[in-house]
């Protein structure tokens, strides 16, 4: 079964609105979000609403396929930070998925990279 969100930011200052497409597969012990464009502040709230409403069901894996996705900022990695956290407290595991070379780099700047089980 197979779920698309298209997330698009309010407009500001005649900035181009940013967006971010959540497409969400699940089967019966794991489910995985595919996401493109951009997660940060103004998109973050639709994921994490995704990835509580996965946390309170019965997946024993979470996978977040990153590879479209074009930007990541400090509301991004907290997000991602929080429900690694969360899956860990019920022994659930959470997987980063094929992260672009720039999402790469901006997780390994903030030192994070390491908390991650990443698949490249």
């Amino acid at each position: 079964m197979a779920t698309q969100l298209r997330l698009r930011s309010a407009t500001v200052d005649a900035e181009p609105a940013v967006e971010l497409t959540l497409t969400i597969t699940t089967d019966e012990s794991a489910a995985v979000v595919t996401l493109a464009g951009e997660l940060e502040y103004s998109t973050a709230g639709s994921l994490r609403s995704t990835l509580l409403e996965l946390a309170h069901g019965d997946a024993s894996a979470v996978v977040l396929d990153m590879a479209d996705v074009a930007f990541l900022d400090s509301t991004g990695i907290s997000l991602l930070i929080q429900a690694k956290q969360r899956f860990d407290e019920r022994g659930a595991t959470v997987k980063l998925r094929h992260p672009s070379p720039r999402v790469s780099r901006v997780l390994e700047i903030a030192g994070v990279a390491d908390l991650f089980d990443i698949e490249r």
